[in-house]
């Protein structure tokens, strides 16, 4: 379980949000966005230091203008050690990110912002406002899921996959 889920808490959320999207929940947060009009990604995630770089740093070598931020983190730390590692054997390179939070980030009007969970819109809103195009990074996976887990306290082996998620809702994103 904790090598799929990440942790039972992650099982059950993880479940609990498929029934809700499998209701129709979050049928506005999917493949929806006026992508013509989005000059800028913005991905978020908690603590801007597993998920939101790596989805940052993925979408620029595939072309794309990126940018990530947290809502639940501290300014300028680096991004876990096992994510830089996980970029690196990407050939990707998380060395420079430093966090940011969403209270100092300069949203722009035409940004698509890309959440990796689905308590981060309420979050997102409730902090930043309403005026933006959100969106579930999971909803652009093969197997659409609305819910990626937070892997930064899980077992290597679930950390691995949660960042390799990440990276396949960017190239959904990206198609």
């Amino acid at each position: 379980m904790y090598e799929r889920y990440g942790s039972k808490k992650g099982f059950l959320r993880f479940y609990y949000h498929r029934v809700l999207a499998l209701a129709g929940v979050y049928r506005r947060y999917s493949r929806n966005a006026d992508f013509p009009a989005t000059r800028r990604v913005v991905f978020i995630c908690s603590g801007n230091i597993c998920r939101s770089p790596l989805a940052e740093v993925y979408a620029r070598s595939l072309g794309m203008e990126a940018a990530s931020c947290g809502l639940n983190c501290g300014d300028d730390y680096p991004a876990d050690p096992r994510a830089r590692e996980f970029a690196r054997e990407q050939g990707l390179s998380l060395e420079h990110h430093k966090t940011v939070n969403v209270r100092d980030f300069r949203f722009e009007d035409s940004d698509l912002v890309v959440v990796m969970e689905p308590s981060h819109l309420g979050q997102f809103e409730k902090k930043v406002g309403r005026n933006y195009t959100l969106v579930l990074a999971g909803n652009y996976c093969e197997k659409p899921t609305p819910y990626i887990h937070d892997p930064f306290n899980c077992c290597p082996a679930f950390f691995t996959r949660c960042e390799a998620t990440v990276m396949e809702s960017v190239r959904g994103l990206y198609a």
